[in-house]
């Protein structure tokens, strides 16, 4: 498997913010953000053998482990990763553009769908994902809101939605997230507001 770095921190974002983990993040995308904050992942990395990537993670007893990218999905071992990381809590980061019925029951999906790139095949396996996964959205502005709205309404999720700002500075951060508290109180109580944890701590850095 090819894995770009592995580190172990804090999440920072979603449903388990907060949460001691080990991150293994993997290479390469099949989407091409341009706000992404991980365009280092698409290219660099190394191949890493189950093995080694177990014994990386098992260096003390944190048992969570979060799969990361780029776009795990794309990882043909992905769920041989799964499966030989024995008696760890395994959560997968994905944009939710492929679905893998096998993988379902090994790990838990958090689903990052990106409106921008919706069609209707991408729409299709977001539905698939939609009582398998929480769904976390980066929004920026209040078209963002809409659309990740608008997108939850056609496929009928509505829990386990988490919006979080977009931004790599505090101010920057602070600002989009007092604008999403009002908009979620106002017309989307349903939604959950999450942070960036790992940036207000340590800013834009990588490996925490």
């Amino acid at each position: 498997m090819k894995v770009n770095e592995i580190f172990y921190s804090i999440q920072g974002e979603g449903p388990q913010v907060g949460m001691p983990a080990w991150f293994i993040r993997t290479t390469g995308c099949n989407l091409n953000c341009s706000w992404c904050d991980t365009k280092y992942a698409l290219t660099n990395g190394e191949e890493m053998s189950i093995k080694d990537i177990n014994s990386e993670v098992s260096q003390n007893g944190c048992k969570n482990i979060v799969i990361t990218g780029g776009e795990p999905m794309l990882q043909e071992e992905l769920l041989e990763l799964i499966k030989g990381l024995k008696d760890k809590k395994i959560y997968v980061e994905t944009n939710g553009t492929i679905y893998k019925s096998n993988l379902i029951g090994f790990a838990t999906f958090i689903v990052s769908p990106k409106p921008q790139f919706l069609n209707p095949n991408y729409l299709n396996v977001l539905q698939r994902w939609e009582t398998h996964a929480d769904f976390k959205f980066v929004i920026a502005d209040r078209i963002d809101f809409d659309n990740a709205i608008r997108l939850c309404a056609k496929i009928g999720k509505k829990d386990g939605i988490y919006f979080m700002p977009r931004g790599t500075t505090e101010e920057e951060l602070k600002k989009v997230m007092l604008r999403l508290v009002k908009w979620i109180k106002k017309d989307a109580p349903y939604v959950n507001l999450t942070p960036r944890l790992h940036i207000h701590l340590y800013g834009q850095k990588r490996g925490v």
